[in-house]
């Protein structure tokens, strides 16, 4: 990779993926860091010599340097990646009213060519330096694989099918719950033949309801507490009901009713 001769016209690159996994595929995109200082009459050329791998700078921020004069400075490509001269302007600059300008990844293919239109300097430009290097076979069918896992999933999220995953889920979640009111209703009935049938020292171990069942009544009393101590309780329906099914451990659909009648009344 060349770059200008003259000492007022800095390029920086570190690599970042070095630091990271010294056993990662040569294959990879390459990732740099990017960084130029351009001042008056010094333009910066980007080129690279190896013609194989495609390059490209994905330009983040252009900001004036702290000796930078109160003037108006402008930023423009002077060159495009088919080496045709061009007059493309990337950034307007002040140091009184904008001294730096976010172009949020704006990518050019190399070679590139920066300079002041107008202005003394100094500009700093920052960014990435990418660099896009040919896979071979097995990569290509990696990402192709890749590539269908991806369609898959966004045809999953898409914007026509995206609202009846939920109500699916919703349908889902409602029928688990009716399975295991059902199931408790059935240990309810069953319980009383077992305890009949078991002796009395087995009796304290044959009922299936949880412990802390409460009735209607004491709910509300500890309801009634909560509320005078933290000052609130659920105001969605549905939040109330999974609220009185986990904390009191009730399941009978018409005491949840009256429970949420006497909460919409308070």
């Amino acid at each position: 990779m060349a770059y200008a001769s003259d000492p007022s016209i800095r390029a920086c690159h570190r690599s970042v993926e070095d630091l990271m996994d010294m056993d990662m595929s040569p294959l990879r995109p390459q990732n740099y860091l990017f960084c130029c200082e351009l001042k008056a009459n010094k333009d910066y050329h980007f080129k690279v010599d190896n013609n194989q791998n495609e390059h490209q700078l994905s330009l983040r921020t252009v900001s004036l340097g702290a000796g930078a004069k109160d003037e108006l400075h402008i930023v423009e490509e002077a060159m495009n990646y088919e080496g045709s001269p061009i007059k493309e302007t990337l950034a307007t600059l002040k140091m009184s009213v904008q001294p730096t300008v976010s172009l949020g990844g704006f990518e050019i293919t190399a070679p590139v060519v920066v300079r002041l239109k107008c202005g003394s300097g100094s500009v700093h430009i920052s960014g990435q330096h990418l660099v896009a290097v040919e896979e071979d076979a097995e990569s290509d069918e990696e990402e192709e694989e890749d590539v269908k896992l991806l369609s898959i999933s966004g045809k999953r999220s898409a914007p026509g099918s995206g609202s009846k995953v939920p109500q699916k889920e919703v349908k889902l979640a409602a029928d688990d719950d009716n399975d295991n009111d059902d199931d408790d209703e059935e240990a309810e009935e069953k319980a009383p033949v077992k305890k009949g049938q078991e002796s009395s020292p087995k009796q304290e171990k044959t009922p299936k309801t949880p412990k802390g069942r409460s009735s209607v009544e004491d709910i509300k009393a500890k309801m009634q507490a909560s509320i005078e101590k933290s000052g609130s309780l659920p105001k969605v329906e549905t939040k109330f009901i999974n609220y009185v099914k986990n904390c009191f451990w009730m399941t009978d659909q018409e005491a949840i009713r009256d429970l949420w009648q006497w909460r919409k009344s308070l």
